[in-house]
């Protein structure tokens, strides 16, 4: 989304354990579209492999995770590293998920997980492979 690779395709070496969370957008790899609205807002973070729980590891792809970018308490962007490599938190209100988890939710005042989204690596590219396990977002009511 930001930085030095702004709008280039973000490959597996891009993703690095410890690193913060990279703030991306998909794009579609046939028109190089970027879905760039708030609400595709993801998070890349490479988390160790022997980290990952059974539940998240076969939607991770040679550890990384890609979650939904948008923190589940008020809609802020999830950017800031914890210092447990798994773990991801917003900067707003220091909600902390765990993302080797499912993106459970470690550390209020979000309550709700964020969804994640199963990933894979085809031809050294990062590539979606399904849809989010759940909702975007603060809960609406």
């Amino acid at each position: 989304m930001t930085g030095d690779k702004e709008g280039q395709t973000v490959v597996p070496d891009d993703v690095q354990i410890g690193q913060p969370p990279l703030l991306v957008y998909p794009m579609d790899p046939k028109t190089q579209d970027v879905f760039g609205s708030r609400a595709n807002l993801l998070i890349l973070m490479r988390v160790p492999e022997t980290d990952l729980d059974p539940p998240t590891k076969p939607h991770s792809a040679d550890g990384i995770v890609a979650y939904s970018g948008i923190c589940t308490h008020e809609g802020c962007p999830i950017s800031g590293q914890h210092e447990n490599p798994r773990m991801a938190l917003c900067n707003c209100h220091g909600s902390t998920f765990d993302l080797g988890n499912n993106g459970t939710v470690v550390h209020g005042p979000a309550t709700r997980r964020l969804a994640m989204l199963p990933v894979t690596i085809t031809d050294g590219t990062l590539v979606v492979a399904g849809r989010l396990n759940g909702p975007i977002g603060p809960p609406t009511s």
